[in-house]
């Protein structure tokens, strides 16, 4: 099975607009958490903090959660039946999301990069090897040092 790195990018920051006839819009900006061209990388059921340069809205990662986790993981093309070719499903390779705020949603492009091995199967072989060791394997996050977090096995084991 292939797994894969999902990086989210902002496509769009929208402008406010009312979804209601007749009434003005809640608010009277744009999004100020992102700008075009953020993004978000989502690696081994983590959030990479070292490669994302956008900021992290809860509401966006919450409603992102079922794209990210089909994502993460390879799908069988579907074939057409009728000519006996596998179609095109563009949400193999990217998909486009809409946050949920619907006065000024922000689009992203989502796109998956294959990865090699990932971090939690590496884990659970390293656990399996050191029994009641702790285990620190996470993808890099610039607080580690900040925390005390000096062993994380991240670059010993996954670049």
């Amino acid at each position: 099975m292939t797994y894969y790195k999902v990086i989210a990018t902002v496509h769009k920051v929208s402008p406010p607009s009312s979804q209601a006839p007749n009434q003005p819009a809640h608010v009277v900006m744009p999004c100020r958490m992102y700008n075009k061209g953020d993004r978000i990388v989502f690696e081994d059921n983590q959030i990479n903090i070292a490669e994302t340069t956008g900021a992290l809205c809860l509401s966006l990662v919450a409603s992102m959660i079922p794209v990210l986790k089909a994502m993460q993981r390879s799908v069988k093309p579907l074939l057409d039946e009728k000519k006996g070719v596998e179609r095109h499903d563009s949400t193999q390779q990217v998909a486009w999301f809409s946050c949920p705020d619907a006065e000024r949603p922000v689009i992203f492009k989502i796109e998956r990069v294959p990865q090699n091995v990932p971090g939690w199967i590496v884990a659970e072989g390293l656990a399996l090897k050191n029994p009641g060791k702790r285990i620190h394997l996470h993808t890099p996050n610039p607080t580690d040092k900040l925390r005390g977090d000096q062993e994380n096995l991240w670059e010993k084991y996954m670049v």
